[in-house]
């Protein structure tokens, strides 16, 4: 890894990376309060962060679906 950032081509695709990588994690951070699990062990902890992680793919999703997507799942909701 160290060779590749090394190079202006990696350094430049490193610099990227950050808001693409780190904004999901510090929204479930700072938003949902995702700042200790609730449940102990590595297997339940990662259960965990998975369904905080599908929250926010499908949040994201909804929030980015065209007008006519999100009117049918408001209708079909009640």
């Amino acid at each position: 890894m160290d060779h590749r950032l090394r190079t202006p081509q990696g350094a430049a695709a490193y610099r990227r990376r950050g808001p693409i990588a780190e904004t999901p994690n510090a929204w479930l951070k700072d938003i949902t309060g995702l700042r200790r699990f609730a449940r102990r062990g590595l297997k339940a902890v990662q259960d965990e962060s998975l369904l905080a992680a599908m929250t926010l793919n499908l949040l994201t999703m909804f929030r980015t679906a065209p007008d006519s997507l999100q009117h049918r799942a408001w209708i079909a909701a009640g």
